[in-house]
């Protein structure tokens, strides 16, 4: 019993927000694939611009009709080597990473580089930009520098 106050203050604080670091890249991707509407009206900023595999351009209210509608389904979606730059509480972030899905019409898929701008809208952080290229495989690729298709 001597015990169970320390256990649970420490399984307090590691359940802790302030000790948390919310990942919103993470976030985004765990809700494109999962196809969660209720997570991505959250994350998406009001003035959200997805920009496809395919280059076509869509707003937010239109990128999550595809996602329900399921016009796009997001098998995988991952994200490394991330580059960060800030401007002021703007997070400017790219990624090399993987795009699987099916859509209507089809997309390019495969070895994309990835493109994301993070804000803060009224204390909490929103993707305002995704966008996502298609790029060749090549050494330089390891650090994030792929030969864009």
């Amino acid at each position: 019993m001597k015990y169970l106050v320390p256990l649970l203050l420490c399984l307090f604080c590691l359940a802790s927000p302030a000790t948390a670091r919310v990942d919103t890249a993470e976030l985004y991707a765990e809700a494109v694939m999962t196809a969660d509407v209720p997570a991505l009206e959250k994350l998406l900023a009001p003035n959200y611009w997805h920009i496809g595999t395919n280059g076509h351009i869509q707003d937010k209210a239109h990128f999550i009709e595809s996602i329900r509608d399921k016009t796009l389904v997001v098998n995988h979606l991952s994200l490394s080597n991330e580059r960060e730059s800030r401007i002021g509480e703007t997070r400017i972030l790219t990624f090399n990473g993987e795009f699987k899905g099916v859509s209507t019409p089809s997309r390019p898929q495969g070895l994309m580089r990835f493109s994301m701008v993070l804000v803060n809208n009224r204390g909490k952080e929103q993707v305002v930009l995704f966008q996502a290229t298609p790029v060749l495989s090549t050494p330089e690729c390891s650090d994030g520098n792929c030969r864009i298709k």
